[in-house]
Formats: C-alpha cells, sequence, structure tokens
C-alpha cells in the first residue's frame, strides 16, 4: 500500500513537472510568435485572392506577460487533473478528451479578450497553442519513458535487448529520412509554405507509434519490428499526406487571365535618385573599405505602352539597374514606384506576376533538363498556383502562338531550337503571367542579324498589341534605334543624356552621346571611317575621377578646367532633352545647324 502512494506521488511529480517546463517553453513560443498565428485570409490583388500572414495590429508584442495569461489556464486545468483524476483514476481516454475539450473552451475565452478576436480567430489561435503544448507534454513523457528503457536495457546487459535498441534507433533514422524527402516531394509542394511543420507533425505521430511500441516491450519490438516498423512508417506516411493535400487546398489558386490590352500612356515604373553600391570588403575583420558605385543617383520613368531604351558600354550599370528593380540586390538609397505604390522590400507576389525579365543568352536561362511546356509553365505554377496539367498546357500553347511557335514545338527539349527560337522561349515565359513592365537586357546581342530583326518586330508587335512596358538595356545603337521611345545614355553609374529617340539621333549634344553614335559601324560606300573616336579606357567605378566622370575622355571643345573639379549638372536641350554636363556644349542638329538654346536646370 506505501509502495503504490509512494509510487502515485512520483508519477504525479513528474506530470507536475513536466507541466511546468512544457508553460515555460510555451509561454517563450507565444511571446516570440503569438502574433504570426494571428493570421487572416482577406487580401485581394487585382481579383485575385492571396493568403496574406499578418498580425491584426501592426506592432510587436515583445512582453512577457500576454504570453503567462494565455498558457495559465492550460497549467491550471493540466494541474487539477494530473493531482486530481489522472492521479486517482489513472489514465483514461476519455479523461484525456475532457480535459483537452475544457482548456480549449477557456483558452477560446481567454484568447477572445486579449487579443480582441473574434470565435475564429480566437479558435485558430488556441488550436494552434494548445495542441502544440499537449504535443509537447506527450513528447516529454516518452522522451522520459525511452530514456529510463534505455538506461534499463544499458545495464541489464542483454543481447537481444541491445539488439532492439540498435534496430529501434535505425527504424527512427529511417522514419526520419523519409518522412523529410516526403514532405518535400511533389509536382506543387515548392507552393507550400509549411513544409517543416508537416515534416515535424508527420514525424511526431510516427516516432510516437515507434516509441511507445519498444517503450512498452522491448523484447516483443526486437521480434516483430517489421510490423512495428511498418505501421509507424504508413501512420506518418498518412498523416504527410493529409497535411500536405490540407496545405494544397489552401493554396490561394487562381485563374488564368486573358492577355489584357494596358491602357497607354499611364505611369508604370519610376525610379527617383536610384543608388547601388557594391561594398568592398578588406583585412582580416573584413571591414568595408570602399564601394563600387554601379548606379549613382538614376531618375527615369517608363509608361505603359512606351520602350526606355538604356545604353551604355559594358560595366557602366544597366543590368544593376534591372537588377535592383527586380529587388534582385538592394538599393543603397532612392525610391522605385511601380504604378504609383513604393515597391516594398519583400517584394510581394502580386508583383513579381506584374514585372518579368527575358536575359542575354537563353541557353544560360533555360533549364536543358525541361521541356518546353514544364518551362512556361513554371511561373503559372511558382506565381499562380495552377497545377492541372489540361490547362496548363493549353495556356502555354496560346502563349506559343502569341510567339510564333506551334504545337509539335511543346515536348521538346531547348537544346533542339535555334537560337532565336530559343529566345522566343523566354519572351513566352515571361508573358505567362501576364506582366505589364518587360525588362529586356541585351535579348539579341547573342543572335544573328536577321534573327535579331524577327525578334525586335516580334517584340513591337506584342507591345502595340497589348500595351506592355519596355525597359529595354543594349549596348547597340542600331537596335534601340528601331525599337526604343526614349533613350537614356549611360556612364560609369550615371546618365548623361536623356531624349526621346528621334532627339538622341539627330541632335546628340552630350560628348559622349555623340562619339556613341559616331563609332557605329554601319555599311557606308562613302564613309568607311568612324569620324569620332572616344580615347582611353573606362575609368575604375571603384576610384572615379573628381569632377565630371568622362572629363579624361572628352574631345569636345567646351571642355574646360572647370570640368576636372565641378560636377555635371543637369541642362535642358529640348522639351523631354537632357543632358549632364559641367559647361553646355553647343550641339549640332542632322542638318549640321549649331542649337544654343542650352538651359541649365538646378
Amino acid at each position: 500500500m506505501i509502495l503504490a502512494i509512494i509510487n502515485t506521488f512520483f508519477e504525479v511529480l513528474k506530470e507536475v513537472a513536466i507541466l511546468f517546463i512544457v508553460f515555460t517553453i510555451g509561454v517563450f513560443l507565444i511571446r516570440s510568435y503569438g502574433l504570426s498565428i494571428l493570421s487572416f485570409w482577406d487580401k485581394v490583388e487585382d481579383d485575385i485572392k492571396e493568403t496574406s500572414f499578418e498580425p491584426k495590429e501592426k506592432k510587436e508584442d515583445n512582453s512577457s506577460k500576454n504570453a503567462f495569461i494565455i498558457n495559465i489556464p492550460w497549467l491550471i486545468v493540466g494541474l487539477l487533473f494530473s493531482l486530481g483524476f489522472t492521479a486517482f483514476l489513472g489514465e483514461n481516454i476519455l479523461i484525456e478528451i475532457f480535459k483537452i475539450t475544457v482548456s480549449f473552451l477557456i483558452g477560446i475565452i481567454v484568447a477572445k479578450k486579449l487579443y480582441e478576436l473574434d470565435f475564429k480567430q480566437s479558435s485558430l489561435f488556441t488550436i494552434v497553442i494548445q495542441f502544440s503544448l499537449f504535443a509537447l507534454v506527450y513528447i516529454f513523457r516518452l522522451a522520459l519513458v525511452l530514456i529510463l528503457t534505455l538506461v534499463e536495457i544499458a545495464i541489464i546487459d542483454n543481447n537481444q535487448l541491445s539488439g532492439a535498441e540498435t534496430i529501434f534507433i535505425i527504424s527512427l533514422i529511417a522514419i526520419l529520412g523519409f518522412t523529410v524527402f516526403f514532405s518535400y516531394w511533389g509536382d506543387k509542394v515548392q507552393l507550400i509554405k509549411s513544409k517543416r511543420i508537416i515534416s515535424i507533425v508527420s514525424l511526431i505521430i510516427g516516432f510516437y507509434i515507434l516509441t511507445s511500441s519498444f517503450t512498452n516491450q522491448p523484447l516483443g519490438f526486437y521480434y516483430d519490428f517489421p510490423m512495428f516498423f511498418a505501421i509507424s512508417l504508413i501512420s506518418t506516411t498518412i498523416t504527410a499526406i493529409i497535411l500536405k493535400q490540407i496545405a494544397y487546398n489552401n493554396i490561394p489558386s487562381q485563374e488564368f487571365r486573358e492577355l489584357r490590352v494596358l491602357e497607354k500612356g499611364k505611369n508604370l515604373l519610376q525610379a527617383k535618385d536610384l543608388k547601388v553600391y557594391y561594398p568592398l570588403l578588406g583585412g582580416m575583420l573584413k571591414r568595408q573599405i570602399g564601394a563600387v558605385k554601379a548606379v549613382n543617383g538614376v531618375n527615369f520613368e517608363i509608361k505603359t505602352g512606351e520602350t526606355l531604351g538604356l545604353v551604355g558600354e559594358s560595366g557602366c550599370g544597366k543590368t544593376t539597374v534591372a537588377n535592383a528593380i527586380l529587388g534582385l540586390v538592394d538599393k543603397t538609397s532612392g525610391e522605385i514606384l511601380f504604378q504609383n505604390e513604393l515597391i516594398p522590400l519583400n517584394y510581394p507576389k502580386h508583383l513579381r506576376r506584374k514585372i518579368q525579365i527575358v536575359f542575354q543568352d537563353p541557353d544560360a536561362s533555360l533549364n536543358p533538363r525541361m521541356k518546353v511546356v514544364d518551362i512556361i509553365a513554371e511561373p503559372l505554377k511558382n506565381l499562380l498556383g495552377i497545377t492541372k496539367k489540361s490547362k496548363i498546357r493549353a495556356h502555354v500553347l496560346k502563349l506559343l502562338e502569341q510567339v510564333s511557335l506551334k504545337r509539335e514545338h511543346l515536348d521538346r527539349f531547348p537544346h533542339e531550337f535555334s537560337g532565336g527560337q530559343k529566345q522566343r522561349i523566354v519572351i513566352a515565359r515571361a508573358l505567362a503571367c501576364n506582366p505589364e513592365l518587360i525588362i529586356l537586357d541585351e535579348p539579341t546581342s547573342a543572335l544573328d542579324v536577321s534573327v535579331q530583326a524577327q525578334i525586335l518586330n516580334l517584340l513591337k508587335s506584342l507591345q502595340n498589341k497589348f500595351g506592355y512596358g519596355f525597359l529595354f538595356i543594349t549596348h547597340n545603337l542600331a537596335v534601340v534605334n528601331h525599337i526604343a521611345d526614349r533613350i537614356a545614355v549611360m556612364y560609369l553609374g550615371k546618365f548623361v543624356e536623356v531624349g526621346d529617340t528621334n532627339q538622341i539621333f539627330s541632335n546628340p549634344t552630350h560628348p559622349y552621346t555623340q562619339a556613341l553614335l559616331s563609332s557605329r559601324t554601319e555599311i557606308d560606300p562613302y564613309n568607311q571611317e568612324i569620324s569620332f573616336v572616344i580615347r582611353g579606357e573606362v575609368p575604375s567605378p571603384i576610384a572615379p575621377p573628381p569632377g565630371c566622370h568622362f572629363n579624361p575622355r572628352c574631345v569636345s571643345d567646351a571642355r574646360t578646367k572647370e570640368c576636372e573639379y565641378d560636377l555635371p549638372h543637369k541642362i535642358k536641350i529640348h522639351e523631354g532633352h537632357y543632358i549632364w554636363c559641367v559647361n553646355p556644349p553647343v550641339s549640332k542638329n542632322k542638318e549640321g545647324t549649331k542649337v544654343k538654346e542650352n538651359i541649365a536646370i538646378g
């Protein structure tokens, strides 16, 4: 009788200790992650529902008070049942269910009052919190029993028991590996953000069954371990399948939107004083010793139905501008606005749908192991959450027709296409999400001249049809003359001249622009010499020359000593035509007439 009382006392003491340990862990978890659980599903972008996990109140809750109050009902209920019903009546499934129900109802009331939630939100919050707490209790109980069993096996030194221990550990590792693999495997799994949670919950189920079988009867586990292992593995797999299916059902699936025509002339993209510096690190402590000023204060805007050509030598910062717009590199300062709204640092999914890019080398941007249908379907799966194969194939076929490719191209691999066809595939992929701005990073530089014309005509046709805005990056002036509405000439991270295409080509004013235009290698039977050559090499962007960065290479008649220490300022040549220079040069139009009406701005 006395031994039974002592045994009951220690069981209750063990249970109370576990409750207090889990209570402490729960306080820490709610203090750190409580607000992230208070989420709702109501964000709508462009008539498409998206999942948004944001706290109801936009403020951090770092106090332990709320976490303490939330966990107190659970602890009190647990202690009452441990010291009362469980101590005298023993473990009983009905008592456990009753305990969980009481704790859950009290938790809903407390959460509703504390966070001012509705019933649905407080229920969700309480389910997540209390499920985690009860799961931790069972894990601690099982872990304690497992430790005692392993210690007992080590003391007894029985070969069969030692074999059971080894088999148990190997089985745990096998289930762990399989569950992690299965949780991250699947056609739509990249759309699930909670893959780690699926793995953990599935493992808890499998580990619980396997560990219970081992601790209850180690010798029985030794002889029948294939059965116990199979039951644990099947339970884990079924749990993972159910959780993945729940996650799939909650993916914000969207419908295909037909390629719609954008109203021309609307504000699409604006960059204000954009700067992107790459830090230079040196020394043992890797401290910053300088910076590469890849983009140094540029301003531009792109409207719907318009193409801005970004021209300059290699290394002047053109691609960095594109990467900053796409969020691939962090901007040092300045603002980038899309449709008059600042682009946030986390670059939300609805913006990734609206801004796409076509890279320079199609071979580098196409996966050689994927068929064309899968390549073009990637944005449909990752950004729109659509995975039904019949719908995808039908939509991909429409996109291929837009870029003059055929049905038989669907199931071919990239190596079976010519360079021009590969670039058409890349363009089709960019059109998949019905974007509004497409960044074209030298899309024709790797193609033959005849193929270049086909791609440029295709781009112009798509723009005229749908009203896309293009940022066309190139160093080929003949190409930009064909496709661009406006041109921005860039040198060492800064704009030196901006204007309409006709203004730039008929009346180049900045010495650098004049040199670029004069260095074009075009077939002219009467003039086969390059009349204007830029002298010297491009200075290092790490340590550019003082004053005007172009002054060491400038051959303009207007160049003076001031160019070596004064910074260029914005000068208006004509309406919409500007240069950045220290001394306004005398420009010449196409007929050779001198133009002197240069107006300094700022």
